[in-house]
């Protein structure tokens, strides 16, 4: 691995709901689909995970929508690796408009299952050896608020 990954896209018709944007459900697959490039790109393939009998699992995932995607809007996404375990990765990722603006967020933990028992196991020595290669790799990150956020509505004080 020479480079860290980047997904990258444009907005299809199919896409878009019926308030003109991308619709939600689209997000979470793209970014789906961009932390299976991710693990494509340190060689967790799905053929290396059938060869190897393990496989990965989400634990745990939160989107946060920060603007709009219209149609035909080309996107990218950069995962980082937050934190990692012999089980399991905690990623994550943002996705941007050419204009290098947040559009969303996706946090998202990811483990390691075996595929005959169907438990956590830990990754293979050399998969791990390429998490810690690219968590090692990335840039200083600054973390933004939405990383961790829990979700809920504000209380706002009374003066009665």
């Amino acid at each position: 691995m020479t480079e860290l990954y980047i997904y990258k896209n444009t907005v299809e018709p199919s896409w878009i709901d019926h308030n003109n944007h991308m619709h939600d459900a689209q997000y979470y697959s793209i970014f789906s689909d961009a932390v299976v490039g991710f693990f494509d790109s340190i060689d967790f393939t799905v053929s290396y995970r059938q060869n190897q009998a393990v496989t990965i699992f989400s634990v745990e995932a939160h989107i946060s929508f920060l603007k709009e995607l219209l149609l035909d809007e080309t996107f990218y996404i950069k995962p980082y690796i937050y934190d990692y375990d012999q089980k399991r990765v905690h990623l994550f990722l943002t996705m941007y408009n050419l204009q290098n603006e947040r559009i969303a967020t996706y946090e998202v933990i990811m483990m390691c299952v075996d595929n005959q028992t169907r438990r956590s196991t830990t990754f293979p020595k050399a998969i791990y050896e390429k998490i810690k290669n690219y968590f090692d790799k990335q840039q200083p990150f600054e973390i933004p608020k939405q990383l961790g956020h829990v979700i809920g509505i504000p209380k706002i004080k009374s003066n009665t």
